[in-house]
């Protein structure tokens, strides 16, 4: 009887034991499954360290330094016309004269940008009578978020792209900052933009605060809520809270972290795409 006794006792231990087994096992697929869904998504390339600029980034309009808009002090008539619109136009040629015999002549080389009238014609107080440009001395007026007008400061450097244009990009430095009707502006001079950039096209700029020398990058979309998910060798993703520095389109610094370079981080899927 206590030989039988002895072999219930064994069986009910090895049922609890086998039971607390499942539960271990079940639990830790739970587990591996959560972490499986948190983290998944496309793995990235090994993260290196590299340079990444920190820059302040806004809308640029090209505006000519010198430009005429003619206004005749009393309504008058057009005598004669010697050009037209789009017409270039040397320095001291004859641009319009006006019924009370005055003839106004180009202050500098340009081009006629506006002027619709004929001989004959009037010409009133209330529209420009001629409007002519210097189109090939030109600069940049940027405007920009206040945050990035607070750190923008005279002498800084500047890159420029343009649409038609993103080849190439084009130098610049800062030389005023300023606000103007609750617009937070900068003004960009630039020597190397090219003849086919003309006024009142826009232009990217970014403005150069400070280059970041061997910077830890990661993808900016694997960052998550504060925190990355590693992938290491052939273990399981696991989450790391990171702190991100600078952060230029897609890529980011870490500035805190448990990350090395050679670790590829989840750039996780987002939900309904």
């Amino acid at each position: 009887m206590d030989h039988l006794r002895a072999i219930g006792e064994w069986i009910i231990r090895r049922k609890y034991l086998s039971l607390f087994i499942a539960i271990l096992l079940i639990a830790g697929g739970v587990a591996a499954r959560i972490i499986i869904h948190d983290s998944e998504g496309q793995l990235s390339d090994p993260i290196q360290r590299g340079t990444i600029i920190d820059a302040v980034y806004g809308i640029g309009t090209v505006t000519a330094t010198r430009r005429l808009s003619f206004n005749p002090l009393t309504g008058s008539s057009v005598r004669h016309s010697f050009v037209r619109e789009g017409d270039q136009v040397k320095k001291g040629k004859p641009l319009v004269e006006t019924d009370d015999g005055n003839r106004h002549l180009a202050p500098f080389d340009g081009i006629v940008n506006y002027f619709p009238y004929r001989n004959g014609e009037n010409a009133y107080l209330t529209t420009p009578m001629i409007v002519f440009t210097d189109m090939t001395d030109r600069y940049i007026v940027v405007t920009m978020e206040q945050q990035g007008a607070l750190r923008v400061k005279v002498g800084q450097d500047a890159k420029l792209s343009f649409d038609s244009l993103r080849q190439k990009t084009y130098d610049g430095k800062v030389n005023a900052v300023y606000s103007y009707a609750s617009n937070f502006l900068a003004r960009i001079d630039s020597v190397n933009l090219p003849d086919s950039v003309m006024p009142d096209m826009t232009c990217d700029v970014a403005i150069v605060i400070g280059v970041h020398d061997n910077a830890l990058l990661i993808p900016v979309a694997a960052f998550d809520n504060g925190q990355v998910w590693v992938k290491r060798g052939n273990g399981l993703p696991h989450s790391v809270p990171v702190k991100l520095g600078v952060i230029d389109g897609t890529t980011a610094e870490v500035v805190s972290g448990d990350l090395q370079p050679g670790d590829r981080v989840m750039i996780r899927q987002q939900v309904g795409a």
